[in-house]
């Protein structure tokens, strides 16, 4: 499958972060930011991906650029 550019945009505890990542797919580029995210912050990646994927908040957006 041939990759696409994504611009992920995360919002980590009101501090929003974009991300850009080449990859297959959306949820692809996602998970590759969240774990960027979580070096960037200092935190394990499953408690950066469960703060950004929290159901009641709009924390990230990935668009194809």
């Amino acid at each position: 499958m041939e990759k696409q550019r994504f611009k992920i945009t995360l919002n980590w505890q009101g501090e929003v972060h974009t991300i850009y990542r080449h990859a297959a797919s959306a949820p692809q580029a996602l998970c590759h930011a969240i774990r960027e995210l979580a070096r960037k912050v200092g935190y394990s990646n499953e408690f950066v991906k469960k703060y950004v994927m929290e159901d009641v908040y709009d924390r990230w957006r990935v668009e194809i650029k």
